[in-house]
């Protein structure tokens, strides 16, 4: 699974190679005992240019209504947050109502769409479930905020990520319930206009539901589904988790792949540059993981003593650059070079997407390389074993 904590259950396509059509949306909203200038934000995927892009609109509530503007190629699912908890709602080019619960978002009433009663119906079935999920990604969220804020204090950290432990494997059995609910909705309904978008959602997550099931399940739509937006993004994705199952891992002693990119601080980074020079450290991290976030002051510990004899590269894989650089300046890790994973703004990777060159499917991943391009050691975390073997290789 990419991240635990990514929960974008959106979808776009294209009509064809040399055309691209964008209507516009409407979404005139309400929500009742509400203060004004609260927050609700709307997460899709635009496609233009050839790629695909994540979008997040953002809008705030004044005298228990709100609006949302945009434009879309055909039926497109969202992902609707209001106070940190979200849901799914498919929206099409049109002009849409939609009537917000504050205290069940689950329980939203969206009118003006053909697609709604196949989402509601869908919604009988796995709202319960969709709930139960949320409040476990919520546990698991707060146990990692609370980690960073007393990093110095090792028992207690040790026994929150024990807690955490435990929370992510009700997390996996959670997610299973789920998927074998979409995947019954399926089979009985392949004809309905959304069954894509939950093929692209089992795709996404393929560590549960094998992705040889999933493009079996693709094959098997009717080819008009296939063809729409939703069906093409479902593609995309399992071309995706194909390719990730393929790439070859990195081993210690191999050379690390070579890559150039342009870092936040403006300097061209070229990783063959630093052979015969320093060693490597590489840090995989992005702004929404916590145990990234945790991990940052070993980091900035490690720049401090060695930063004579190593170099340390930042890799996000963040998406959205904004939030990217304001991670950066609120952990104050702009210390060292800080780079973004992804070869261009597309957000399906391709084979010279840094994720991709050093498959990486969890983070943090740190890859330790020596002043000859090989590499010393990968490592998940940073404790007193890997510090102990970065100062015996650099003294």
């Amino acid at each position: 699974m990419r991240n635990l904590f990514i929960f974008l259950f959106i979808s776009f396509g294209l009509y064809s190679c040399n055309h691209e059509k964008s209507v516009s949306f409407t979404i005139n909203g309400q929500i009742e005992d509400v203060e004004d200038s609260t927050k609700l934000f709307l997460t899709y995927f635009t496609f233009n240019n050839g790629n695909w892009n994540e979008r997040t609109d953002t809008t705030y509530v004044k005298n228990n209504k709100f609006y949302f503007k945009g434009s879309i190629n055909d039926l497109t699912a969202a992902y609707l947050v209001l106070n940190h908890i979200g849901v799914t709602i498919y929206l099409e080019p049109v002009t849409m109502k939609l009537v917000i619960d504050k205290n069940d978002l689950y329980a939203y009433k969206l009118s003006g769409t053909n697609a709604e009663k196949e989402s509601v119906e869908l919604g009988r079935i796995v709202s319960a479930n969709m709930k139960i999920h949320d409040q476990i990604a919520d546990s698991i969220n707060k146990i990692y905020n609370q980690i960073y804020l007393h990093n110095d204090d090792s028992t207690l950290v040790d026994s929150l990520m024990k807690i955490a432990d435990q929370l992510r494997a009700e997390y996996t059995i959670s997610a299973k319930k789920i998927d074998s609910i979409r995947l019954d909705f399926i089979e009985k309904h392949n004809t309905y206009q959304i069954v894509p978008h939950l093929v692209f959602l089992l795709a996404r997550d393929n560590d549960i539901i094998h992705i040889d099931t999933v493009a079996a399940i693709y094959n098997n739509l009717p080819e008009q589904s296939k063809t729409t937006l939703l069906g093409k993004l479902a593609l995309e994705q399992i071309k995706q988790a194909e390719r990730s199952l393929n790439r070859k891992d990195l081993l210690a002693g191999d050379i690390a792949p070579d890559f150039t990119r342009v870092s936040m601080q403006g300097d061209t980074i070229r990783l063959s540059d630093y052979r015969g020079k320093s060693c490597i450290l590489l840090d995989f991290w992005a702004s929404w993981c916590g145990p990234c976030i945790k991990g940052m002051p070993d980091i900035k510990n490690i720049n401090n003593e060695h930063n004579k004899k190593l170099k340390i590269i930042g890799i996000s894989l963040d998406q959205s650059r904004e939030k990217w650089l304001k991670a950066i300046n609120e952990h104050q890790i702009g210390l060292w070079a800080q780079i973004l994973s992804a070869y261009d703004n597309n957000y399906f990777g391709n084979e010279r997407d840094l994720t991709e060159m050093y498959n990486i499917e969890i983070i943090p991943t740190y890859f330790f390389i020596d002043k000859q391009g090989k590499v010393i050691d990968i490592w998940h975390s940073i404790d007193k074993e890997e510090l102990n073997e970065i100062d015996k290789i650099l003294k």
